[in-house]
């Protein structure tokens, strides 16, 4: 069941402590959207869509997770947290919302290294480079991907973990520290880390295990910054709105199959952009976007992002010993259709994968550290 929406008057300035707290359901599908698009970018079959730009560049799509984490975090808790107290109860808060599964995937692709030593499953050497045990510790810490190996350890997309929870760190220490300042400080740091990956990050806006956390904080405190003023920003309303809902689309979805190179780093402020139009649900993209299996797909997506590469890889285990890889860096049947049912099977596999480690794993842990650190001020 869909929560209540609340609008704003379309010209009427109102402060973000007057605004309920909310689930930003349009948002929360376009999430999911955006994970299926990570899970196809990572998929190695040689599939219709696989060299489409979309596709190709579809390691763009994880900084909408930072814009809209940022916004969401911002709006959720900018207002809550006065004091250590409050910080330390959020910072629980968030780690028991992505720890549990994060560590559940780790003790996976360990469980997969195991089966390397034990069973000689692949001929591969077990525990050695991106899986060395050293790695295991900094994945637990949740530090992986600050600049510490030279590459991705383990479930690699949890990169993203590391770093977005690097960004919660700093969100409570400026709101604690500059209560009144903290937006504007938050984007200093965003430019700064704009900067930073366009001179120093190799191949840009594709970085992960070395410049990732200035690449997270380019898009979390900008979406942090978005949401102190998304409601002062004049929205348009039905047939306008929806036109600029398409239009916001068409040019993020355009910009993404075409850009290459330091333009990459463009790519979140149209993420912004798309987040600002898209938290009003003012047009009827936003209403198809709330629609039950959209909305659902949104739920599941951080499932999805944690488990597809564990499926992808135990996936190519089996092709390399089946020789369904003839070219040795993709799944290839022979018949481009074949490969596309492949692949559509796999997509299904990582998402019913998902859906069991959605309701086993991480809402029961959701529950779990909700009823231990909620306060009789109730944050939600």
């Amino acid at each position: 069941m869909h929560e209540r929406r609340y609008h704003a008057p379309v010209n009427t300035p109102v402060a973000p402590t007057s605004t309920p707290h909310r689930r930003f359901e349009a948002l929360d599908s376009l999430r999911g959207v955006c994970a299926i698009l990570v899970v196809m970018f990572h998929m190695p079959v040689a599939s219709h869509w696989r060299d489409w730009g979309l596709v190709q560049h579809g390691y763009l799509f994880v900084d909408y997770f930072f814009v809209l984490s940022g916004f969401v975090i911002a709006h959720a808790y900018a207002e809550r947290l006065r004091t250590p107290r409050d910080a330390g109860r959020f910072m629980v808060r968030r780690l028991g919302r992505v720890w549990p599964l994060h560590v559940l995937m780790l003790a996976a692709f360990v469980g997969l290294e195991l089966a390397r030593l034990w069973f000689d499953i692949d001929g591969v050497t077990p525990f050695t480079r991106d899986r060395s045990v050293e790695a295991i510790f900094t994945n637990l810490l949740l530090i992986q991907a600050f600049n510490i190996h030279p590459y991705l350890t383990w479930n690699g997309p949890s990169w993203t973990l590391s770093v977005e929870v690097g960004c919660y760190v700093v969100f409570a220490a400026l709101l604690l520290l500059a209560p009144r300042r903290w937006r504007w400080i938050g984007v200093v740091m965003a430019v700064i880390g704009a900067v930073m990956v366009l001179l120093f990050a190799r191949r840009w806006m594709n970085t992960t295990y070395d410049l990732a956390f200035p690449r997270a904080v380019y898009g979390f405190f900008l979406g942090a910054a978005l949401q102190g003023i998304w409601l002062r920003i004049p929205r348009l309303k039905g047939g306008a709105a929806t036109l600029l809902e398409i239009a916001v689309l068409l040019t993020i979805g355009l910009f993404i199959a075409w850009v290459t190179g330091p333009v990459t780093v463009a790519v979140t402020l149209l993420f912004v952009l798309g987040v600002w139009v898209f938290a009003g649900e003012e047009g009827v993209v936003s209403r198809l976007l709330d629609t039950r299996p959209l909305v659902t797909l949104g739920r599941w997506s951080f499932s999805i992002y944690m488990v597809h590469m564990f499926v992808i890889t135990v996936m190519l285990i089996v092709a390399r010993k089946l020789d369904w890889m003839p070219n040795g860096r993709r799944i290839d049947f022979g018949s481009v259709w074949l490969n596309d049912l492949f692949a559509v099977g796999l997509f299904v596999g990582i998402v019913g994968l998902a859906l069991l480690a959605y309701r086993f794993v991480e809402i029961p842990a959701q529950r779990w550290i909700d009823r231990r650190t909620k306060p009789a001020s109730a944050l939600k």
